[in-house]
């Protein structure tokens, strides 16, 4: 059984099931029946939210913590909030900066922490499990705010409740019903303030990252000394070191 349910499978799932949410949106609207559709994404929302804490979990309970369980998790993430963002800005619902402000901060925290993981190597397994848990941040603090469970917990609420609000206003938007206008302008209002909510809540837990990680980044500048002479790593070549080439090529 062990072999058969693992964390890294249940996070690829919550992508399909992600995926599959926004194919019953559009079926729903393709084929008119916007209530019994919607109502199924939203189902699906929550489970794709929902596995996202499964997959940890099992990650803990089965001791199958990796950095690569690390990385697809936070792939799941990303893939799941531009599926949702990018719909619902397509569909009108929000502003097409929505999907944009998520879509630069995950690359530009990504890009970050990639650079943190080259430039700070662990030895023991104690550290290194220390280092994917506060997600590469070296300060106390900035752990807090980013890696926390409170902060991560809030975090993946947040996102459900906004996704759910969004399957909702859209809901009413579609469905064969009559909604009175203040209505229907009172529900848009409420679910604009979750997606504010939200996306200031995201930019929030980004500035630890970024603080920590452009400090990593103009170290990573100083100590190139090939790129302070205006020489790339792929143009460095001495005859003591033919194999080292090749690392190059590829």
């Amino acid at each position: 059984m062990r072999w058969m349910v693992t964390p890294n499978k249940v996070t690829v799932l919550r992508m399909f099931v992600a995926g599959a949410a926004i194919g019953l949106y559009e079926a729903g609207l393709q084929s008119g029946g916007a209530i019994a559709f919607g109502i199924c994404a939203l189902a699906l929302t929550i489970c794709s939210i929902g596995l996202d804490g499964v997959d940890g979990y099992l990650a803990r309970r089965l001791r199958m913590t990796s950095a690569l369980g690390a990385q697809l998790d936070i792939l799941g993430d990303r893939v799941i909030e531009n599926l949702f963002f990018i719909y619902f800005a397509a569909n009108g619902q929000i502003s097409v900066l929505v999907p944009v402000v998520f879509f630069v901060r995950g690359v530009l925290t990504d890009f970050l922490r990639g650079i943190a993981a080259t430039r700070r190597p662990f030895g023991d397994r104690a550290s290194a499990g220390e280092f994917q848990r506060n997600w590469m941040l070296a300060e106390k603090w900035s752990a807090r705010i980013v890696a926390s469970r409170v902060s991560r917990g809030a975090y993946a609420t947040l996102k459900c409740v906004c996704f759910c609000a969004l399957g909702i206003e859209w809901i009413s938007r579609h469905a064969r019903i009559l909604v009175a206008a203040q209505w229907s302008d009172a529900i848009h209002f409420v679910v604009s303030g979750i997606v504010f909510a939200t996306v200031a809540f995201c930019v929030l837990r980004a500035l630890p990252v970024f603080w920590e990680g452009l400090r990593d980044f103009r170290a990573a500048e100083r100590m190139n000394p090939n790129s302070a002479a205006g020489v790339t790593p792929r143009a460095v070549r001495t005859a003591a070191q033919p194999i080292a080439d090749a690392r190059w090529i590829s």
